[in-house]
């Protein structure tokens, strides 16, 4: 009986821990865009570099396949997590609300040292920042929590409605600080003071007016409200407890994939074509996006549970490392792409972007393999966990 009920505990775990490295995958192909500096090629430099038509159909590929759909797998499972911890906490007698708040309080701190010292591209201080508000709907019936979230879901068509009708500017005053620190500091084209800077000082300026920069990509895209949405939609996951025995809900992840798929597929075409070709108002670029981005993760997630069950050693050891990965994966582009590095920086074609980016998380997925096997955590997984839960734990087996 014992074996029996901790049976699907190691399930569930196994099962989360490789879509949390999967979702790592694409959130690296995403990210690489940008931290190998291809983002910011002008188009006289993008003419000569990049690999013309084939540059093209990646470009597609990755608006189509990649944009947005793995951060919202890692969304909808930092949810899941939040159920998790507040359910065990509550089987010890502890105060998993105390806990969770900790932890939100400590992801906070790395959010913002990711985002001031390597990379203006962090998401873990919104993630701390929207984690915060997920305890009041502990609560809720699960019925509800599926309402909430399908409404904070479709809210950024709403707003984005307005924003555009009413031409507010609710950017601008982080645009005019974005403005004060690039002149301030002498910033000109972004890429090319990243790849030529000597200096982790140059850098660090950078990231100055890039934290700005920021801010303004997550209020144009009403990104709080969409994480919480995710969020809230995780919990609803954690609450039905769905993850915890995959094949007993086989037929309902079957359902949610088929329509999924079919929802996303022609949603995310648009969605692709319009990314390559621009000329979309907001809110019409707001509806199509919210028609693939979140149908196709979330088929993404029910597929990779049903058909990718030997695939799951590959990536769950990533999965256990997700918090180490994540940062080590601008710390190693900062090396290699950055000035202060090597300096390879805006001299890739897409393709190569997606190779390095493929490159990048091998490296990552055999340092965890490795590391795995000697301690019981990851580097930053054993700091968090231990101010957590203000105690010294062992990290060696």
């Amino acid at each position: 009986m014992k074996n029996n009920s901790s049976e699907p505990v190691k399930k569930r775990l196994k099962v989360l821990d490789a879509l949390r490295g999967f979702a790592l995958l694409g959130v690296c192909l995403a990210n690489y865009k940008e931290l190998t500096l291809y983002a910011f090629y002008d188009v006289e430099h993008t003419t000569n570099v990049q690999g013309d038509s084939v540059d093209d159909i990646v470009n597609f590929m990755m608006y189509a396949l990649v944009d947005g759909k793995f951060y919202t797998i890692f969304s909808i499972l930092f949810g899941i997590g939040f159920s998790i911890i507040i359910a065990n906490a509550m089987e010890r007698g502890a105060n998993g609300m105390r806990i969770f708040y900790r932890r939100m309080l400590i992801l906070l701190c790395f959010g913002i040292a990711h985002l001031m010292l390597l990379w203006s591209g962090d998401i873990l201080a919104l993630y701390a920042s929207m984690g915060m508000i997920l305890p009041l709907f502990w609560h809720c019936s699960p019925h509800n929590i599926l309402r909430w979230a399908a409404l904070f879901l479709c809210l950024p068509i709403l707003t984005s409605t307005i924003v555009y009708a009413c031409d507010l500017q609710p950017c601008a005053w982080f645009f005019a600080q974005m403005d004060y620190w690039q002149s301030r500091f002498g910033i000109g084209d972004w890429g090319t003071w990243l790849r030529d800077s000597q200096s982790y000082t140059e850098l660090l300026q950078f990231l100055v007016m890039g934290a700005f920069e920021r801010m303004t990509e997550f209020i144009s895209s009403d990104r709080y409200f969409k994480v919480l949405g995710l969020f809230l939609l995780g919990l609803w996951i954690g609450k039905k407890r769905i993850y915890t025995e995959v094949e007993l809900h086989r037929t309902f992840l079957m359902r949610v994939m088929k329509i999924g798929f079919a929802c996303g597929i022609p949603f995310a075409i648009l969605h692709a074509y319009y990314g390559v070709k621009g000329g979309l108002t907001a809110p019409v670029h707001t509806i199509i996006e919210t028609l693939n981005i979140y149908p196709l993760g979330i088929a993404y997630m029910a597929a990779f549970a049903l058909y990718a069950k030997r695939l799951f050693g590959i990536f769950r050891y990533v999965g256990r490392m997700a918090l180490t990965c994540y940062i080590g994966q601008s710390a190693l582009a900062v090396l290699l792409f950055y000035g202060v590095g090597f300096g390879w920086g805006m001299q890739l074609s897409l393709p190569q972007v997606v190779l390095a980016a493929l490159g990048i998380y091998t490296f990552e997925s055999a340092f965890a393999f490795v590391w795995l096997r000697y301690f019981t955590f990851g580097p930053l997984e054993w700091i968090w966990r231990m101010l957590t839960y203000n105690k010294w734990l062992p990290i060696r087996k």
